[in-house]
């Protein structure tokens, strides 16, 4: 494939990324729920690693400073959308709990992702699924060689 080909493919790639983003976000500001979108991605990295995490592991997640994810905390717990609880193995660390309407958010969002999940890859077969994995797993690790050669870290 030629240089013009390949950044072809590369900008299809980034707009279906950004459709897809788009739609999702949509999709669920159509919920009512009064997030944008950096409060959003909390509840859903605090769901992922099980409902509970300090204020530094978000901070790290996100790559922001502890302080801008202590005011969109503040916020997430002025909304009644996470709690703050002592860590009962180290007692001089708070840590940051999705609550049960934060819960609700979460699951009426992953219902949203996999409805434009579904609809994204609506009409492929299971080999084109299977080949397509395998593609953007080659590119992924393509791209994390790439980054560590250019010091750049690499999270997931």
């Amino acid at each position: 494939m030629d240089e013009k080909n390949r950044i072809s493919l590369i900008h299809k790639l980034m707009a279906l990324d950004r459709l897809h983003h788009a739609c999702v976000d949509k999709s669920i500001n159509s919920l009512g729920f009064d997030l944008h979108r950096t409060q959003h991605m909390t509840l859903m990295y605090l769901s992922k690693v099980g409902g509970a995490a300090s204020q530094k592991q978000i901070a790290d997640e996100f790559n922001v400073s502890p302080a801008a994810v202590a005011t969109l905390l503040k916020q997430l717990e002025a909304k009644g959308y996470v709690e703050r609880r002592q860590d009962s193995a180290d007692t001089r660390r708070n840590l940051v709990q999705v609550s049960e309407k934060g819960l609700d958010v979460v699951k009426k969002s992953h219902e949203k992702f996999t409805e434009a999940d579904a609809n994204m890859t609506k009409g492929l077969s299971q080999e084109e699924l299977e080949s397509l994995e395998k593609i953007i797993d080659k590119m992924k690790a393509n791209m994390c060689e790439f980054a560590a050669s250019a010091g750049v870290e690499v999270r997931r």
